[in-house]
């Protein structure tokens, strides 16, 4: 495998770092990664925010944006929303097979249960993520720690 696409979430991920995400993201680019930003949204909301930190992404795909869209989400009177659980705790991983990603980095393993595309669980406080075993250390050169990435996705 070769990772060509990598998904990486917003709440517990990218905003607990916004500087070395936006650094590890354009070197994700400029190796011709593609790079899918996977978050529960709205939309509007990440957009405005990354743009603002100038963090880099190819893709944006929201989970309230994408139910919504398919009338599965309820309103409630004061103004916050609902999503079947099982259809919220599921979507990213769904996606992430529809779409072909090679590796997501998350911080929730609620998620990780459905999950057949490699998952690198991210912890935000020691800077670390664990995937397949192995430890990636998300601090120092974003280069470096993109280098690692890398090297666990072509050790098929």
């Amino acid at each position: 495998m070769v990772c060509k696409k990598i998904g990486i979430d917003f709440h517990g991920v990218i905003n607990t770092d916004p500087f070395f995400f936006g650094k590890l993201l354009t070197a994700m680019i400029e190796q011709n990664i593609e790079v899918h930003i996977i978050s529960g949204g709205p939309r509007e909301f990440l957009q405005k925010y990354l743009e603002q930190k100038h963090i880099p992404y190819t893709h944006l795909w929201c989970i309230f944006d994408f139910y919504e869209a398919k009338d599965k989400v309820t309103f409630n009177e004061d103004g916050t929303f609902f999503v079947d659980d099982e259809l919220w705790n599921t979507a990213k991983a769904e996606y992430c097979r529809r779409e072909e990603i090679d590796l997501h980095i998350d911080d929730s393993s609620i998620y990780e249960r459905s999950f057949s595309t490699p998952y690198c669980r991210y912890n935000a406080k020691e800077h670390l993520c664990c995937i397949g075993g192995n430890k990636v250390l998300f601090s120092g050169d974003p280069q470096n720690v993109l280098l690692r990435l890398i090297e666990y996705c072509n050790k098929d």
